[in-house]
């Protein structure tokens, strides 16, 4: 699973080491760019990576949100006080960010041990509206965008690799492909290697030779497609690996644009 850098989110309360992910094999993001993507810290440390879609809404992964993290799912919600989130900065010191308190935390009421590391989804409700322009969500009728073999984008601020003593000092990014359902199912099976793929609660994405991957340091962080008319579209939110851009292994995210997490982002 991944791993928050520094003091992990579940830690935080409990002591126990929570998932989290960010960019192996990225280049860093330029000043202006991907402005919606959200630096979460938790009780002051670094924890997890989100996404703008409503202008007090910001999805990130279930256990970044969850009171008890990765280790035992469960939808009981971190205190909202103790939540930070930074928009329109790059940068991973958050300077230059628009900064906000969160109101709420809502992790999907299927976020649940019986679920294996299915619903990995949690809404932040911001203090106050964003000056930032949002992220879509893929329209049900766009579900092209992100067909197996699609190059997508994925974000995020934490480890630049496996190992790495610490995150760079610029989010990064980079494209990988979506891939099918069979794929991802053959590389996790029955909870092997961080947990089994549900294609109805998640997607995967990477190259079957590694290199390129989401890693510690940025779960909740976004997986964007491009729509028709060249504008991206979120499709899913950093869930799990295992470890970071290992062949054979693509990372596996939340698939916010179909299904039940769907349902419940609209609820």
């Amino acid at each position: 699973m991944r791993r928050a850098v520094g003091a992990c989110v579940a830690a935080v309360v409990l002591g126990a080491a929570a998932p989290a992910g960010a960019v192996v094999g990225g280049t860093p993001v330029p000043d202006g760019q991907l402005r919606y993507v959200a630096n979460i810290s938790i009780a002051g440390a670094f924890g997890c990576t989100g996404t703008l879609i409503a202008p007090d809404w910001v999805v990130t992964a279930g256990h970044c949100g969850s009171l008890t993290g990765s280790i035992v799912p469960t939808p009981i919600g971190m205190p909202a006080s103790t939540i930070d989130v930074k928009l329109a900065s790059v940068h991973t010191d958050g300077s230059g960010a628009e900064d906000h308190k969160v109101t709420q935390v809502i992790v999907d009421s299927d976020y649940l041990v019986t679920n294996g590391s299915g619903n990995d989804v949690t809404l932040l409700q911001l203090d106050h509206a964003s000056a930032v322009r949002p992220v879509l969500i893929a329209a049900v009728g766009e579900r092209a965008i992100w067909n197996a073999g699609r190059l997508a984008t994925i974000a995020g601020f934490g480890l630049a690799s496996e190992n790495a003593p610490q995150p760079p000092d610029t989010m990064q990014k980079a494209r990988v492909p979506i891939r099918s359902d069979a794929d991802c199912a053959a590389a996790y099976p029955d909870g092997l290697g961080g947990g089994s793929f549900d294609a109805k609660t998640m997607l995967c994405a990477g190259y079957p030779q590694g290199g390129t991957d989401t890693c510690q340091g940025d779960s909740g962080g976004p997986l964007l497609a491009k729509a028709l008319d060249g504008s991206l579209r979120l499709v899913g939110a950093t869930s799990f690996g295992d470890g970071c851009g290992r062949p054979g292994k693509p990372g596996v995210y939340a698939r916010v644009a179909e299904g039940p997490i769907r349902s419940f982002i609209a609820r």
